[in-house]
Parts: C-alpha cells; structure tokens; sequence
C-alpha cells in the first residue's frame, strides 16, 4: 500500500508524472517594456499557460503541487495576480488568458524585476525545506543594467529562489552573471522563431519537475569553466562588548561555515595556488588611540594554515571574545600594513570581510573615512556585514565597496536563518569577485570644467586652481598611451570653452564634446578621492596647472555638463574604484 500511495503520488494512476513533485512557489514575470510587440507578448502568453496547464496547481491548504502568481515588468514591476488569488485550475487559466497586451514606452530593467520578485512577491510564501520557489522570467532584449542584473543573482541565490530567462532575444548579462551560480539551476532558455518546445521541455524536467532525488539525465550538461582567480581574504571580526555571548557564538559558527566558501590554498607559503584566509579580531580592552599598541589580535594569518578544517577548528576552539571598544578603522590600517603585505606570493584579488557588531569608538571614527577609502583604492574589495540593529547607517557606507547593494548586508539580528542568508550570499559573491578583470582598470580619461565668468574674483580662482591641483596630486597619472591611469584635461567655460593644456590656448569647443556623454563622471569624481600608492608622473600637469591664469570674459556662464549621476555611473563607479589601484 505505501508503494502504491507513492505510485499515485508522483505519477498518478495513469503513470503520468505529477509536476511538480515538490511544494512550489511559481512566479512568471512579463516582460512588457518599450520594444515588446504584440506577437511577442502573445507568445509569452502561451508559453506560460503552457506551463500552467501542465502543472499540478495547488486548490487547498495541503502543500501539494504550485501556487502561481505573475507580474509584469518594464522600468517598473507590478502585480498582476497573486499567490493568494486563485486556487483552481480553470480560474487561473482564465485569469490568464485575460491579461491584455498594453503599450509602454519605458525600458527594460530584468535585474530590477528579478530583486522585486525576490523581496517582495516571495516575501510570505509557505515556508519548509522542500519547498521550491522558482521565478520564470520573460525577456525579448538585453537587459539594461549588467549590475542590477549581478545583485539580483546574488540576492535570490541568499533566498533560494531559482531563476529561468525565457529570452526571445541574446541576453549576454543575464547569461554572463548565471555562470556565478554553484547550484547549476539558474538557467536562460532561448526561444527563436516562435518555436519554443524544445525549451519547454528542459524547463518541465530540469525546473519545474526536477526531483534532486532523482535527476534526469536530459538534464545534465556541461558548465563552462571559468578562469580561475585566486583570492587573499581577512575577515576583520567585531569582537566588542556589544555582542552577548550567545551572539558571539552565533557568529564564529557563521565563520567556521564561511571558510568554506573558499579553494584554501594546500600549500600558503610557497605556492601561488588556492586562496588563503586570514582571521583578525579587534575590540583589544586596553587599545587606545596613540598608544602604541596593536589594535587587533590576530588569530591567524595568510601561511598559518593549510586545510579548511584546522582553521574551522581553531575558530570554534580558540577564538574568544575581547570586550573591549571599537576600533574597526584601525583594525583594517593593521591588517592591510601586517598581513596583506607581509605575506609572500599575494594572490591578484584582495578581499576583506568586515563584521561589524554597531558603531565603532568615536576615538576610531575619525580615521574611518580615509582608511576605508585608502584601502579601496589600493584595489581592496570591503565586504561590510553589519550585526544587530546599534549601527551608523553613514558609517557603514563609508566602510562598503561600492555598489552598496552587493557590498553592504545589515542584519536585524544575528540569527541562524539571517546567517545561513549571508552564508548563501557569499558564494556567488566570491564568484563575481573571481570574474572581475585585473585590479588596474583601463586608460581613464579625466577631465576638469572651470568657471571663469567675470564674476568671480581672484581668490575663488585661487581656490578652484588649489583644489585641481590636490585632486591631479592623488591621481595616478598615465606616463604613456599603453599604461593604466588618468589622462587630465582642464577647461575652462563660459560661452565658449577653451582647452588650458593646450598650447593653443584660444581653441574653442563645446563643453559637451570635452565631457562625453556615456556618464563617468561619478567614476571619475570616485578616482578623484583615491591616494595614489604607486610612482606615478604628475609634473606635467601639475606645471600646467601652476601656469593658468584668470581669463577676463564678459559672456555669461554656460555649461551642458549634466550634475545628476545616474544608477549606470555607480555601475562604473563599483568596477573602476572597487579594484583600482588610481
């Protein structure tokens, strides 16, 4: 009888496969922005009633079969129907059929809709280990935020929610940020020409009716593989008062299980293979700012060990709370200048993990900024995993990489389930940080508007020329056309511009053409805060600077350069400051 009630329940009486096996949370997301048309819209439809007349839909309280919802996607996402809406078959199916094509003229924002799925559609759903929660995504072009589209990845990856991309078009970023998933269950099915059966049929067997228990071999390819980076990682642990006990133990069983996010290095020392960790505590009860004492205990560096499980070991042995004050600015200055650089064969991406327990010393806070900064753009990647709800929301800004969404987690509180959802998050973040390219970014070209007008008077001139002039002195200077770093240009503008490092002073252009149009000026104002740690070329322009002189102009102030960033300049910003060494 057991075998037979099995019998029935995966497969039915007629043996037919009930799909799916698991209790499931189905989400389809439409897309309809500006270039959707009405025989794609149509065909979108179809698929997803499809789907849905194929499934098993759940009409009751038992967890048995899926519940589904959809929504619909531009700029913007909106509910169309909900979880709670229908739960019978036939009504889902009209309400379906129902939905009516409707123009837009606003662009497409995959990852925005992606994020919106994750916090807000799966935000109460049935809870349980078994039960699955998948987000079929339509998509007819690209997406326009490769970054959006990388937060989204990480973020369902930390709530477990399974993406599929139905792309009638290339989608090279969502395809790109799927390879950073480890479970090999984030998928873009492409449909050309209408013809969709093929990429119905994986979704159904690999997606929707996948049993973990008993995969099917249709489902089984190949993942490309993936240059492999390796990664030198501290993780910087607030070891404050502010944590009690039971909290601090909560927090070294998070460490020990995030070790194993890593490839740890079998040979630390001597060989250039595997990624090395090293554990820092700060909150020394007798650290005072000018002392002369070391702000941190370390527990152990880059070379102290060589497996996985000796450092898990130690972790839960013989890390022992401090109890003292605050001091994590001081604590980053010390790791950076004793464990980074100490360490023999460094691995080409650096990547600190700060847990933060709430708001450092006031004595600490004054370092904080330039600290955190300097440490950015000595190419250092800042993860900040902020514990409890005592924090400085500015404070923690200044600590994270950029962009913030993928370098800052607050957690309300320090918890098994919010712990599991940043161990969840870690992993794929860790693959993002392997894809990126090497810490020297491309050739940058920098450019500075001044205003002349007749109005201002030689003391506000004497201030815009001091300030260029500290902003070129901690800018790594290109030294030739092949080399990394800044190339500067400075302008001057009121109805005319003219180019001051020219000789050729008297040349006029539009100040739109000196300031290009594709919005990197938040990168570059990024750059312009970044200390220069390496010998660079500054004479040149650093002499040009000192040569101009006020300009007498009668015409009035006229720039097109736009003062507005947008969220494509922080995408810029986040891989140009993040990793560069200008």
């Amino acid at each position: 009888m057991i075998m037979e009630f099995l019998s029935y329940t995966e497969f039915g009486w007629n043996g037919k496969l009930k799909c799916p096996v698991y209790p499931t949370e189905l989400v389809f997301a439409l897309d309809t922005s500006r270039t959707l048309t009405p025989e794609t819209f149509e065909l979108m439809r179809e698929i997803m009633i499809a789907i849905v007349s194929d499934a098993r839909i759940r009409d009751s309280n038992c967890p048995v079969g899926a519940r589904v919802a959809v929504v619909s996607y531009n700029s913007v996402t909106h509910h169309l129907i909900r979880f709670s809406e229908f739960h019978k078959k036939n009504k889902l199916l009209n309400a379906l059929k129902n939905i009516s094509y409707q123009t837009s003229s606003s662009e497409r924002d995959t990852g925005g809709a992606m994020r919106f799925i994750a916090k807000n559609v799966f935000k109460r759903t049935l809870q349980g280990p078994n039960v699955r929660k998948i987000a079929v995504v339509f998509s007819h072009g690209p997406a326009t935020d490769a970054s959006s589209v990388k937060q989204a990845v990480l973020e369902m990856r930390a709530v477990e929610v399974v993406p599929v991309v139905i792309a009638f078009e290339n989608t090279p970023h969502i395809s790109q940020a799927f390879l950073m998933d480890d479970s090999g269950l984030f998928q873009v099915l492409n449909v050309r020409g209408g013809q969709y059966n093929e990429a119905l049929r994986r979704f159904q067997l690999c997606t929707l009716c996948y049993d973990k228990c008993k995969p099917d071999a249709f489902c089984e390819r190949p993942r490309p593989r993936l240059a492999r980076r390796y990664v030198d990682a501290a993780f910087i642990l607030d070891s404050s008062q502010k944590l009690s006990s039971a909290e601090f133990e909560q927090v070294k069983d998070f460490m020990s299980r995030a070790v194993t996010a890593f490839n740890i290095s079998s040979d630390p020392e001597t060989s250039v293979l595997g990624d090395r960790i090293a554990v820092v505590s700060h909150a020394l009860p007798d650290f005072k700012a000018g002392t002369g004492k070391s702000p941190v205990k370390k527990e152990f560096d880059f070379v102290t060990y060589r497996s996985k499980d000796r450092m898990r070991r130690y972790i839960k042995e013989s890390l022992q709370q401090l109890n003292g004050e605050a001091a994590v600015s001081y604590a980053i200055q010390w790791t950076i200048g004793n464990v980074f650089s100490g360490a023999p064969n460094p691995r080409p991406l650096k990547f600190i993990i700060i847990i933060s327990a709430g708001k450092t010393s006031q004595w600490d806070k004054k370092t904080l900024k330039n600290i955190s900064l300097q440490a950015k753009c000595q190419g250092y990647a800042l993860l900040v995993i902020s514990l409890g709800k005592s924090y400085d929301r500015n404070e923690l800004e200044e600590l994270a990489s950029i962009p913030l969404e993928q370098h800052l987690i607050q957690l309300g509180r320090i918890h098994k389930p919010e712990l599991d959802y940043v161990m969840r998050f870690l992993k794929p973040f860790i693959c993002f940080l392997r894809s990126m390219s090497a810490r020297l970014v491309p050739p940058t070209d920098l450019v500075f508007a001044s205003d002349f007008h007749t109005e201002d008077t030689p003391q506000i001139f004497e201030r815009m020329r001091e300030i260029v002039t500290v902003m070129v002195t901690v800018t790594k200077i290109r030294n030739n056309v092949f080399s990394t770093g800044t190339r500067v240009t400075v302008v001057s503008y009121t109805l005319v511009v003219h180019n001051l490092e020219d000789d050729n002073f008297e040349k006029e252009s539009n100040l739109s053409d000196v300031i290009t149009s594709n919005r990197e000026m938040h990168t570059l104002l990024l750059k312009l805060k970044c200390i220069d740690v390496m010998n660079t070329i500054k004479s040149k322009p650093l002499k040009a600077l000192s040569t101009v002189t006020k300009q007498k102009n009668v015409n009035e102030r006229h720039s097109t350069a736009s003062s507005n960033p947008t969220s494509s300049q922080q995408t810029q910003g986040f891989r140009e400051s993040r990793y560069s060494s200008s």
